[in-house]
Formats: C-alpha cells, structure tokens, sequence
C-alpha cells in the first residue's frame, strides 16, 4: 500500500520503488492564524522559548518540524517575569501562530485554550495531572506551576 495516490515507478537498476503522484502533494506549512502544537526544548534567560512545532490543528502531523519562538510577552494578558514560572522545556503547548514570516514562526499562548497541554514532574517524569486548575504530581505530591491550556490532556478523576 502506498499513502500517495499515483503512478508506480520502478527503477531496477537503483533497486528503487517510487510512486509519482497523481496530484501534487503541498507540503503543510503554518501560516498565520494556525493553531499548532509545539515541543518546547529551550529556555533563553526566562525571555524567550523555541520549540519544535510538530501539528497543524485540523491539518494534521508535519512531516518536518518547524522552529516556533515564544517571547515573554506573548504568554498572558497579565505580566509574566519569567517563562519558567509558565512552561518548562519538554512541555508540550497549544499555541496561535502570530505574524507573518517564518520560520522561526512566533507564537502566542494567550488565551484560556492555549498553554501547556502535557507535561511531566521534574523529580519522577512521571505524567502532571489537572486538578483546581493546577497541576500535581500524583507520585512526588508537588504542584509545579504552568500555564495550561482548557484542552490540557491528562485530567484528575475526582
């Protein structure tokens, strides 16, 4: 089975299978306005953080990530110090693609449907729950802070 629709090619010299699509295939690409969702793996002096965004919401799974930033200012309506005391690197986050340009794609989580939509304990790794709109290691008992989003995975059962 192939995912593409089209036209097999054999080339037996290279040993080489390819099949040549019978429509173009346009490879997804964020565009402004895009809800997606990012990776994050690093965080510059609590004032900018870069991930990997991985899906287009409603578009689906990006065969490559794209490099998204998210600077401080873009977090919340209120002001925020420090991307730390918000998200921590490996968090995954749903965040709007803001302005145009990219990559580097620059992203918002302002909003009560975006933030942090999983992420781990810093002590065991073990998997944060919501509970009271805060999350809690069910394991180590600590209740790091985050901003996380309403779509936040991993529900406490009360």
């Amino acid at each position: 089975k192939s995912l593409i629709l089209g036209r097999v090619e054999i080339d037996l010299d290279k040993r080489v299978i390819h099949v040549k699509p019978i429509f173009p295939v346009k490879p997804l690409i964020p565009r402004p306005g895009d809800t997606v969702y990012v990776r994050v793996n690093t965080i510059r002096d609590g004032i900018v953080a870069a991930g990997d965004i991985i899906e287009i919401e409603g578009k689906g799974l990006l065969s490559r990530p794209f490099t998204g930033i998210l600077h401080v200012t873009n977090v919340s309506t209120s002001y925020v110090k420090d991307l730390n005391d918000v998200l921590r690197p490996g968090d995954i986050i749903r965040a709007k693609i803001i302005g145009f340009g990219g990559p580097p794609y620059h992203l918002s989580i302002k909003g009560r449907d975006y933030g942090v939509i999983l992420a781990r304990c810093n002590f065991c790794l073990g998997i944060l729950r919501l509970r009271n709109q805060q999350l809690y290691c069910p394991s180590c008992k600590v209740t790091p802070k985050r901003k996380t989003s309403s779509y936040y995975y991993f529900k406490a059962a009360h």
